[in-house]
């Protein structure tokens, strides 16, 4: 029994009606099934069956002309001082699309709205994160205080060259040192021997999901440990992880009581919702 809050800082949800498209074609494309629908009921009921409080919802524009539909959704999913709703609860970051013409003022908006991070994903959205023309994007998000959560590494439906490699991240955060950066799946899916050597001991902040059953344990306890739990979160890519199976795997590390908590829910309380979950609880 743990004696803190769990938070998955990594899930992808959709409005209820998108889901049922959109779950179904990727799992298909995954090749394998998700471990609920996709939605934010199914996420909540999925997080109660395995004791996880809350999840963070990263949501990936696909074209720019449905980021304001987007952000609209997830907006009503935003962490606020006062929320009393019970957990488990989701919450969520915003989405941005590379070819939005005015970077900073769309980050200016996002930063209004009260996101506090927003999520990118360039095998998707078809940019490098060192592009020239992200440069406003990165600066703004500085000024900000937004939180950029970059996919990493590989990706199990497109093919290499990668857009958002280890090195890439890297680079990113030497020209732009005061972005907070998490760089999801411990830096870069696949790649975890260059993660290894350029982002362990950074200032990057880097997650665990789709990690387990994907890499050795014993590289994950070993990047952890050398990286310092203070910049790891937890995070199970949900639906496409099952999220109580990637808990109970994370529980085998024989890690401290104190590097779990900063893990499971210290890091990602500061960086993403700006308190502790337990102000969250009725």
């Amino acid at each position: 029994m743990l004696n803190f809050p769990v938070i998955d800082s990594h899930v992808h949800l959709y409005p209820d009606g998108l889901a049922k498209k959109v779950t179904p074609a990727l799992a298909e494309k995954f090749g394998n099934a998700p471990s609920f629908d996709g939605t934010v009921a199914g996420c909540i009921a999925k997080d109660a069956s395995c004791g996880i409080a809350a999840s963070i919802n990263l949501p990936v524009a696909t074209k720019p002309d449905s980021l304001g539909s987007t952000n609209l959704f997830w907006s009503k999913h935003i962490p606020a001082a006062g929320n009393t709703a019970a957990t488990p609860a989701v919450f969520s970051l915003a989405a941005f699309h590379p070819l939005v013409e005015d970077k900073g003022r769309e980050m200016e908006s996002i930063a209004a709205a009260g996101f506090r991070g927003v999520k990118f994903h360039p095998e998707y959205q078809l940019f490098h994160y060192n592009d020239k023309s992200m440069d406003d994007a990165w600066a703004a998000m500085s000024e900000l205080g937004l939180v950029a959560y970059l996919h990493a590494g590989g990706e199990r439906v497109f093919k290499p060259p990668y857009r958002s490699t280890p090195s890439d991240i890297a680079t990113l955060q030497e020209r732009f040192p005061r972005l907070k950066i998490i760089a999801a799946h411990l830096g870069g899916f696949g790649m975890w021997d260059e993660s290894e050597a350029v982002l362990v001991g950074s200032d990057v902040f880097l997650d665990l999901s789709h990690t387990f059953y994907w890499m050795p344990d014993e590289q994950i306890f070993r990047m952890i440990r050398r990286h310092g739990a203070e910049k790891i979160l937890f995070g199970s890519d949900a639906p496409w992880q099952d999220p109580g199976k990637v808990l109970d795997a994370f529980l085998v590390l024989p890690l401290e009581e104190r590097e779990r908590k900063l893990i499971c829910h210290d890091n990602a309380a500061r960086l993403l919702l700006g308190s502790r979950l337990a102000s969250y609880v009725a």
